[in-house]
């Protein structure tokens, strides 16, 4: 069984092949080794995780097969974490040569070698060349009783708002390599369900037997993502779905890595079969260094782990093996069993940010995990900022830290809310940026309405208030500034008199608003 497909792009890059100019070409993915040169696939995209996949997975002994025609010498490697920090690029490994096999094939032929057993974390392989050789693709692969595997079938959930070049390139890409393909692996094993917040997609250019398109209210991510569960549970039986991947409508993402996916959930042992597969965030505009692989909230911060990590260099993707706590998966690409219970385990209305960090605190239960290779592309959070955002920033962050203070946020109390609320806002004063000052103590305020007002506002004209008030030219003099102090210090006060029953509030009730029933009603959806 191929447990994973060796990559070759169509122009030489260091994230899938090791190598200068003088070496090799490509075309048309076939990779040529010239005479004295050599291919090293000690890269992010091809080496296998060995490790991790033996943890998780019932796969056994690991082969490499290759298609090639030449003479050439295949070098099997094995990379081992030795010391250093946990997710540290001073952290030390091992490096081992395994196997060497020398081919000289006339034709193209598949030719196979067996790692040994080994403790590496990573495996990785070279191609030395002595003559003008060809390499056609590969493969690492285990012997493995493919019957006896269950079946897995994935519904796509995509929510998106007026992001028609994204959506109109990635289904292209679906359409090509798996829809209309039918020797695709993928094939008959994917749906595809597209939540259009904005409704400007045409369903006529878009829907297909395979892939369904339903026009939203502008509900933001968690009003999108719910409705695309809402209808993924609604086909979960007819066409056997067994499992959800939430993606983001402005990310590039590859056939390979739904490959992947697909074949990590057919191998995965029973005692992990609730786990939850998060992809690696790669920049849009650099995408050899890495955003994130995995995070965790904290009460002060959001720990992107493995955050700048080069992976054209071989340390940084040995290291990035080693495996750090993840208390919740970003919904740029987030896998996990399609339950039925997920109809009373849907997202929180936060409408922007945190929606994907409240699911992932609620079901703190689940292993999390994030597989190299599976991964997507984004805009980098950073290229994205505007001040809007900070109101749905803050005041979400107070609902979640609220919701969970029990279970992830212990000792942030009623003194650990203010003291935030005042440096925050106040240095947004001392700054001269009122506008943002003054959207974050609306956000405070919003915030204390409590759990009632968050499931009944209208999301569309909120947003569409907050831009406006962001916009928004404030004359800059000390008049504005002392105004401003005055309004934040009657607010912290104020909070600091109605945080314990607001918190209490919030928690007693969110329960009702992640619920089916809740998302119809506010969607506006017919009743089952």
């Amino acid at each position: 069984m191929v447990v994973q497909n060796l990559q070759l792009p169509e122009v030489l890059d260091r994230l899938y092949i090791r190598a200068s100019d003088m070496d090799v070409s490509l075309e048309r993915k076939r990779l040529s080794v010239h005479a004295c040169g050599t291919a090293a696939f000690t890269t992010y995209y091809n080496s296998f995780a060995l490790k991790k996949w033996k943890k998780y997975t019932v796969i056994g002994k690991i082969s490499l097969a290759l298609t090639a025609k030449g003479c050439f010498e295949v070098t099997l490697l094995g990379f081992e974490v030795v010391s250093g920090l946990k997710g540290k690029l001073n952290g030390g490994f091992i490096e081992k040569t395994l196997v060497k096999k020398t081919f000289s094939l006339q034709e193209p032929t598949e030719c196979e070698l067996a790692y040994p057993d080994c403790g590496c974390d990573l495996l990785a392989f070279t191609v030395r060349a002595f003559e003008n050789s060809e390499l056609y693709g590969g493969a690492y692969r285990t012997a493995i009783d493919e019957e006896a595997l269950p079946e897995i079938n994935l519904a796509l959930a995509i929510c998106t708002y007026k992001r028609e070049h994204y959506i109109s390139t990635n289904i292209a890409m679906l359409n090509e390599t798996i829809f209309s393909n039918s020797r695709s692996i993928l094939n008959n094993h994917i749906r595809v369900y597209i939540a259009d917040n904005g409704q400007t997609l045409k369903k006529e250019e878009i829907e297909s037997e395979t892939i369904k398109l339903f026009p939203n209210i502008n509900s933001g991510g968690s009003g999108g993502f719910s409705r695309c569960m809402i209808e993924a549970l609604a086909d979960k039986d007819r066409y056997n779905l067994t499992h959800i991947v939430l993606m983001d409508d402005d990310i590039f993402f590859t056939y390979d890595a739904l490959v992947r996916t697909y074949t990590f959930l057919r191998l995965l042992k029973k005692e992990h079969s609730n786990l939850v597969i998060n992809g690696a965030m790669l920049p849009m505009d650099k995408p050899h260094i890495q955003y994130a692989s995995g995070e965790i909230i904290k009460p002060t911060e959001i720990v992107q782990h493995k955050h700048g990590y080069d992976l054209t260099d071989v340390r940084s993707i040995v290291l990035n093996e080693i495996e750090e706590p993840i208390n919740y998966c970003a919904w740029w690409y987030c896998c996990f069993p399609l339950e039925d219970t997920l109809n009373d385990n849907l997202a929180l209305p936060l409408f922007f940010q945190y929606d994907d960090t409240d699911w992932g605190l609620r079901n703190k239960e689940r292993e999390k995990v994030v597989v190299s290779g599976i991964c997507i592309r984004h805009e980098t959070l950073a290229a994205k900022r505007t001040d809007w955002k900070d109101y749905y920033s803050i005041r979400n962050r107070l609902i979640i830290i609220t919701i969970h203070r029990a279970s992830t946020f212990r000792g942030c109390g009623k003194i650990y809310f203010q003291a935030r609320i005042f440096i925050k806002i106040a240095y947004r004063i001392v700054s001269s940026r009122f506008n943002n000052a003054e959207l974050m103590m609306r956000a405070v305020e919003d915030y204390c309405r409590g759990i009632e007002w968050l499931g009944s506002v209208d999301s569309a004209a909120l947003l569409r208030d907050v831009q406006q008030h962001a916009a928004r030219k404030v004359k800059k003099s000390l008049f504005t500034a002392i105004t401003l102090t005055a309004r934040l210090l009657s607010l912290v006060w104020s909070f600091g008199l109605k945080f314990k029953k607001t918190a209490a509030y919030y928690q007693e009730n969110y329960h009702r608003y992640i619920t089916e029933e809740f998302w119809r009603g506010y969607l506006g959806l017919k009743d089952k």
